[in-house]
């Protein structure tokens, strides 16, 4: 609102100022006697004293100065601006004959003076920096971002940098892992409505949390988070976001039962990490995006949600920015083929500020019995792990573990291990 506000007072501020000063000085005096005398001649004006508004002139001029260079400024279709130009003009020449039959006399030339000043600035205007903004953002993000993170590029002082940028971004990929299921269990039409319906309301969560969509398909919704503008706690953002998200696909899956008897099963993935942001493409195939290995990382990271049951996942760089903001806890080692390391993958489980005691401590038992897990002690581990369960509360990742600990025992007393009578017994009691 902003921009439009200067625009409105320095452009028509000003053709109006000047338009104005004219008036006064009797500039269009002479041609509105001649219109006097034509609408006299013709019998349209039938009094010999007609009236005269020069109140309604001076307002005229001063509201279409700037709204017409508001219009051109605005609106980014070279001939949609030509046809508010001429609609503008059309009205006001149909102001002075339709005043005339009321015997009022009414100056058009000044008024067109004010259009046509305020038009020629506006195209002036509109071939700087700031007055094609609009157009280039609209052609480069569209609608990938919500109403509020356009308008604010669009006012920044500062232009964004399309040109070709590398920084840190956080990467936000949602997926869904049933379409086979849904596709042999739902007809066609219910389908595409469904995958419509995830689609739609993932996107536009995303967008509304300041994320820029980078890729919306039938089984996968991308957003980046810190990418139009480098931002310090793009992590954050897209944690935080994420929480959210996930409660709100709790609700979308139980309205897919409740209209289509067919829940989602999903997963999102979250990682951060430097990446080239710019324009690519060629022609009319351009698009804006970035290169990273942040980008398949976080797809597979949601991928890996089918395996434990879990629903957000991060990883590791992610993990070392928000750690101290929000509570999670372990996962499996996971491969990179980018930095072909293994490195670790957590569950994200909450605000830190919003996370008990009694919740840290069943975290901290899940975290130690991930850890006897992975040195193969796996009766400490089960023994841990069965202490983190929260009664009344399902809990996917936990039962994974839980049977990775159990099938980690059976194998090792199915090779000839001894087993004590004390050891199988609680062995047993936490099976």
């Amino acid at each position: 609102m902003r921009r439009y506000v200067l625009t409105f007072l320095y452009i028509g501020g000003s053709v109006s100022l000047l338009v104005l000063v004219l008036f006064f000085l009797g500039v269009f005096e002479p041609m509105t006697e001649w219109l006097k005398s034509k609408w006299t001649s013709q019998g349209i004006i039938t009094t010999d004293d007609p009236l005269r508004m020069k109140w309604l002139e001076c307002l005229i001029i001063i509201i279409l100065s700037g709204s017409v260079a508001w219009c051109v400024i605005d609106v980014t279709n070279p001939s949609q601006k030509v046809l508010v130009i001429f609609c503008t003009a059309l009205l006001v020449l149909g102001i002075s004959p339709t005043l005339a039959l009321h015997n009022v006399i009414f100056d058009p030339f000044s008024s067109l003076t004010a259009v046509a000043l305020a038009a020629v600035a506006g195209f002036v205007f509109s071939g700087t920096e700031k007055g094609m903004r609009k157009r280039v953002l609209e052609n480069l993000i569209g609608r990938r971002v919500s109403h509020r993170t356009f308008n604010h590029l669009l006012e920044a002082n500062d232009p964004p940098n399309f040109s070709g940028v590398s920084h840190e971004v956080t990467v936000v990929t949602c997926r869904l892992f049933n379409h086979a299921e849904m596709q042999s269990k739902l007809k066609p039409a219910d389908l595409v409505k469904m995958s419509n319906l995830f689609l739609r309301s993932v996107s536009t969560f995303l967008a509304g949390r300041g994320a820029y969509l980078d890729e919306s398909g039938p089984e996968l919704v991308r957003g980046y988070f810190g990418m139009l503008k480098p931002s310090e706690t793009h992590a954050i953002e897209a944690c935080r976001a994420a929480l959210e998200l996930r409660s709100r696909l709790r609700n979308l899956s139980h309205e897919c039962e409740t209209r289509w008897f067919q829940g989602l099963s999903y997963g999102v993935g979250i990682s951060s990490g430097p990446m080239t942001i710019g324009v690519y493409g060629a022609d009319e195939h351009y698009f804006f995006s970035g290169i990273g290995a942040e980008t398949d990382y976080s797809r597979r990271l949601a991928h890996a949600n089918g395996r434990y049951g879990s629903d957000l996942l991060i990883g590791p760089q992610t993990y070392h920015l928000v750690r101290d903001a929000f509570e999670v806890r372990p996962m499996e080692m996971f491969f990179d083929p980018e930095t072909k390391l293994m490195t670790e993958i957590y569950q994200l489980l909450a605000p830190a500020d919003s996370y008990s005691e009694a919740e840290r401590e069943k975290r901290d038992l899940f975290w130690k019995g991930v850890i006897f897990l992975r040195e193969e002690k796996y009766e400490e581990a089960l023994d841990h792990l069965s202490r983190a369960r929260s009664s009344g509360i399902d809990d996917r990742p936990l039962d994974f573990f839980i049977s990775q600990a159990q099938a980690g025992l059976a194998d090792a007393f199915g090779e000839g291990h001894e087993v004590t009578p004390g050891r199988h017994a609680r062995l047993i009691n936490l099976m």
